[in-house]
């Protein structure tokens, strides 16, 4: 194809030859994010407190949770700053108060079957600490975290 361009347009205009995904080992951009979950995501269902919600975040060390319900289906995700803010700011008390009242139902996911570069680019545009995982049923498999998806860009490379 190369040639062909020289002769059709010329010695002086530059080709790009693009190589062949077959002639390359895969991507983890072609990796599906099932590979890398984190299976055992810490959650936090419906009943927990605010008090509950906000320790838990803590003693993990994370922004945010997953709230599933009792068959496993992801209901939203609850952040402690949100926790505090709304919560704590009013004057309730985070002893007797649900965290799923603060509940983020436009919560952002991915399905296991994605591609890692689907779940960079969702992370990324987002601002996002962590991906819940679902199944196509809707069952919360896990989570992903752009340290996850560098691990197994790494990973991939020193093969």
């Amino acid at each position: 194809m190369g040639v062909w361009l020289k002769q059709r347009f010329g010695q002086n205009h530059t080709v790009m030859k693009i190589k062949s995904t077959t002639d390359q080992p895969e991507e983890p951009a072609r990796k599906t994010l099932k590979e890398i979950v984190h299976g055992e995501a810490k959650t936090l269902g419906p009943e927990a407190s605010v008090q509950e919600a906000c320790e838990q975040l803590r003693s993990e060390k994370t922004p945010s949770s997953p709230v599933i319900d009792k068959n496993g289906e992801l209901l939203g995700t609850v952040s402690e700053r949100e926790l505090n803010r709304k919560v704590g700011g009013f004057g309730h008390d985070p002893k007797t108060e649900l965290a799923q009242t603060e509940l983020n139902q436009g919560t952002v996911y991915c399905f296991e079957d994605q591609t890692i570069a689907e779940a960079e680019k969702l992370l990324r545009e987002g601002n996002l600490h962590q991906l819940p995982v679902l199944t196509r049923e809707k069952r919360l498999v896990g989570t992903v975290t752009l340290e996850d998806i560098a691990q197994a860009q790494r990973a991939t490379s020193s093969e």
